[in-house]
């Protein structure tokens, strides 16, 4: 990951997005035809950002790497088992959501408290960004947030979802995202004060 990536990605023009779903519904009617190489192509688009998504909520990269592959494995059956219409983008990340807070419950207790105490992994990021210690100290200050915001986050600020997107993966009202991203924006701008506060 490199650090601009932490910026928010711009959202597409309405006519490109709307061009967008037009072929995710295409690709979608072709995985249930029994096309292999459409979902291949929702597994390329989606496999990074999906991964990204599941390492902050996890993370470590191989809880995350497996959470990937039950979402993509769950994803195809439901495709193939259905004719029920979907938002295909934000449909895939409620299911790595789902199997995100399914892993980070079945944690032993004694593992949670690891996770929230320790740094988490940052193997694969560029060395220059692994040597700067805020986006260390960012890192674990968002491992430590309620799950709930942690993800409403990462998917506001890494993914680019829309808030109407992000209310659907996490099934809350709209209204709710919005106060989830601000109290988490919050904590982790506290979390750096404190930080940063001089104790004398």
């Amino acid at each position: 990951m490199e650090a601009s990536s932490l910026a928010p990605a711009r959202p597409l023009p309405p006519a490109r997005r709307l061009r967008a779903l037009r072929g995710e519904d295409r690709l979608v009617a072709r995985i249930r035809r029994g096309d292999s190489g459409a979902f291949e192509t929702v597994f390329e688009r989606y496999h990074r950002p999906i991964l990204s998504f599941c390492r902050h909520m996890l993370g470590h990269r191989e809880d995350a790497e497996d959470a990937v592959q039950h979402t993509f494995l769950s994803a195809y059956k439901a495709l193939v088992a259905s004719e029920q219409p979907i938002d295909l983008r934000p449909w895939l990340f409620a299911i790595a959501r789902n199997r995100c807070f399914s892993v980070l419950r079945g944690r032993r207790p004694e593992e949670r408290t690891a996770e929230r105490d320790s740094e988490p992994s940052v193997e694969g990021l560029v060395a220059d960004v692994e040597r700067r210690e805020d986006l260390r100290h960012l890192l674990a200050d968002l491992a430590r947030l309620p799950e709930d915001q942690r993800a409403a986050l990462v998917l506001s600020q890494l993914e680019a979802l829309s808030h109407k997107e992000i209310a659907l993966v996490l099934e809350v009202p709209k209204e709710k995202v919005k106060a989830l991203v601000f109290q988490a924006r919050e904590s982790l701008a506290a979390s750096r004060q404190a930080r940063t506060t001089s104790c004398v």
